[in-house]
């Protein structure tokens, strides 16, 4: 999917000049668009090579930058290759099949939820039934979190979500399902002057791409719905 960012935003962003909303907009964008990530990079790698293309400039007043957009375009990146497989995964085999239980080998699965779709809200939840389930009749200990965010988050929100009643029972059911609300989406949310309230025992976590590159850090397996 092509997402319309153009060089200035990416410049901007580089640079460490836009407002968060607009930077966590082309982090989203970026984590799920692969001819994106190329472009931030290779901007990115010209603006190095203008950079030192002159040698030892006259010496100024150095303003610090934060290196937080960096850190977080890197895992941004990061996400944007693990996304990649997940698809393919996905559309070879679907739910339940090999490659989704090659990933629960490790007994650690974050699901990805980006966008609200009904279709993906239950590949989520079916998805997360089936790893669970298979897990408990196997006899195998797992782990499994669903994370949300940008409109993935619906699926979370109280009063909102088609799929409370179902979310409820695999929670009772299966004391090792956590779900992960994203903070920057939930603060956005509220920013526009929304109502947000979470299902019961949902976590918040400070951003979705921080939660699921932790995780991956970790040895857990990622799927993206």
């Amino acid at each position: 999917m092509k997402h319309e960012i153009s060089d200035e935003q990416l410049n901007a962003f580089i640079d460490d000049e836009l407002d968060a909303a607009d930077r966590e907009g082309v982090l989203a964008a970026v984590a799920v668009d692969g001819e994106l990530a190329q472009r931030a990079c290779t901007l990115r790698l010209l603006k190095e090579r203008v950079r030192h293309a002159y040698a030892e400039p006259p010496a100024a007043p150095s303003r610090q930058r934060p290196a937080r957009p960096w850190r977080a375009l890197a895992m941004a990146l990061m996400l944007a290759g693990a996304a990649l497989g997940g698809w393919i995964a996905r559309d070879q085999v679907g739910v339940g099949g090999n490659s989704l239980a090659r990933k629960a080998d490790t007994g650690h699965v974050v699901l990805h939820l980006a966008a609200w779709d009904e279709q993906r809200a239950r590949v989520a939840l079916d998805d997360a039934e089936g790893l669970l389930r298979t897990a408990r009749e196997a006899g195998q200990p797992i782990e499994v979190e669903l994370v949300a965010n940008a409109g993935g988050l619906d699926l979370l929100r109280a009063g909102v979500s088609p799929h409370a009643d179902r979310i409820a029972r695999l929670r009772a059911e299966h004391p090792n399902f956590a779900l992960i609300a994203c903070g920057q989406t939930v603060e956005r949310l509220r920013e526009k002057g929304l109502v947000v309230r979470l299902l019961p025992g949902t976590r918040v976590a400070s951003s979705a791409l921080e939660q699921i590159v932790t995780r991956m850090s970790q040895g857990w397996s990622y799927v993206r719905v």
